[in-house]
């Protein structure tokens, strides 16, 4: 590990911060838990408990349960994938993605309940068999095979999410299956209005049902489409130069119309879309590089895979559609506190921008790891700018010369920065670093609430 001690350099004042949401101190979770409060009441109130009667009826009735959960869980997955800001700023991107993938397999489990529970219910009810029941149902209730499509689909989404299955299948397979939630989620609704005793006994339960689905419908409609197309639109973003910055990786300087009032800060990342033949529909996560200046956006790429590789080269005056600005660090900052940066990798872009952008460098340490000094992006910049800026620059490497200390055992993290307990941690790089991060922070003392965590792989 080699380290760079800064000297003190005089404070700037960073651009004007990109306007908080109202809705910032807004509880999310407990909107939830309320609303599957109403959803079971309301399941209480059109008689879900008094149908618990016999092993048939009860089936059933938690059947039904269970599918208006499910109808709760496609909504909810949906909102987390919305690109809505105020979620976003609150749990930044990378958790809402978790949080979308764990929200989805649980939904398939409670569609797959609510199917087997009523059909098996049903026949034993009725004293006939699955098979004649299945018949029956889909022969002789509305909306069913519909219903019946839109399970498989459900059922075909969580195949391919499955992590093995993703790497296997490229990525236009996977986004045009994925897209059909939405055909699966409007063929719930239809179910749900056509024999959903929510929907057919119930005024009040109708209008809270299909408010629940235009809210969805609305944010996804704005925050995914309007807003992204009415920023190209008035921005005009386009590629002004492509900066070689060594082996593999390029910066793209991004232009357009206006950008002085374009509210983005340093830290901060977008969702790249060249708008050209073949990519338009190809959004990817970059962060920026460099505080914004007012004229030009600066995105560092890394040659990863195709998409990345061919970015390098894109052509100058490329039009691009930029989504966001999106980063939960922002929420942390700024701090009284002192700062301690962990990258890894090409997750050093936005704490390339924030270095640029910080009024009190001096405050912050920054360690950053690479497998060797040939991969460490912004080398020879950021050794210059640790002497100007005098901020304290930690390079570690894990198999230069047979590979140097662990940086993130907890002796060694007091060592480098011997106030670690005392610092606001902010870590970006691959989940393999930030587990091996957290774990060291947690045993050099380093609160958990003190600790941000973004993962560079989406």
């Amino acid at each position: 590990m080699t380290t760079t001690r800064g000297r003190r350099s005089d404070a700037k004042s960073g651009p004007p911060r990109p306007r908080s949401s109202p809705l910032r101190n807004f509880d999310p979770i407990s909107l939830l838990a309320v609303n599957m409060g109403v959803i079971g009441f309301m399941w209480v109130r059109h008689g879900g408990l008094a149908r618990i009667d016999g092993l048939g009826d009860s089936l059933v009735a938690l059947g039904q349960l269970a599918g208006l959960y499910a109808a709760v869980g496609l909504l909810l997955g949906l909102l987390l994938a919305s690109r809505t800001p105020w979620l976003e700023r609150r749990y930044g991107m990378d958790r809402m993605i978790h949080a979308h993938r764990l929200v989805g397999f649980t939904t398939v489990w409670l569609v797959i309940a609510h199917v087997v529970l009523v059909v098996v219910g049903f026949a034993l009810a009725a004293r006939i068999s699955l098979w004649g029941q299945v018949v029956d149902t889909v022969a002789n209730h509305p909306y069913v095979a519909q219903a019946v499509v839109g399970f498989v689909l459900i059922i075909v989404i969580a195949g391919m999410s499955v992590r093995a299955v993703r790497q296997a299948i490229s990525y236009e397979a996977w986004w045009f299956v994925h897209i059909t939630a939405y055909g699966a989620v409007a063929l719930a609704f239809g179910h749900q209005t056509a024999i959903g005793a929510d929907f057919v006994l119930d005024r009040w339960a109708w209008v809270y049902w299909s408010l629940l689905y235009l809210s969805v419908a609305y944010l996804i409609f704005v925050y995914r489409w309007v807003a992204p197309l009415f920023r190209a639109w008035q921005h005009r973003f386009r590629v002004e130069e492509v900066v070689d910055e060594g082996p593999g990786v390029a910066t793209l300087v991004i232009g357009g119309r206006r950008l002085d009032a374009f509210r983005v800060q340093a830290g901060q990342f977008f969702l790249l879309r060249a708008l050209t033949r073949g990519r338009w529909w190809k959004a990817h996560p970059f962060s920026l590089s460099g505080a914004p200046d007012g004229s030009t956006l600066r995105f560092t790429v890394k040659a990863l895979g195709d998409d990345s590789t061919d970015l390098q080269t894109i052509p100058i005056g490329t039009r691009f559609a930029l989504e966001g600005p999106y980063g939960g660090f922002l929420a942390h900052l700024p701090t009284d506190r002192r700062m301690l940066f962990i990258a890894g990798g090409i997750g050093i872009t936005p704490f390339r921008g924030l270095i640029d952008d910080l009024d009190r460098p001096t405050d912050v340490a920054l360690i950053y790891r690479n497998p060797s000094p040939d991969d460490t992006v912004f080398h020879e910049d950021l050794v210059r700018l640790a002497e100007e800026k005098g901020f304290d620059l930690h390079l570690s490497y894990s198999r230069f010369g047979g590979g140097g200390p662990n940086p993130f055992d907890p002796k060694r993290l007091r060592s480098l920065v011997p106030d670690i307990a005392e610092r606001e941690v902010f870590v970006i790089g691959s989940p393999r670093l930030i587990d091996a991060a957290r774990s060291g922070l947690r045993g050099a003392g380093v609160p958990t609430r003190r600790i941000h965590l973004e993962n560079f792989a989406y």
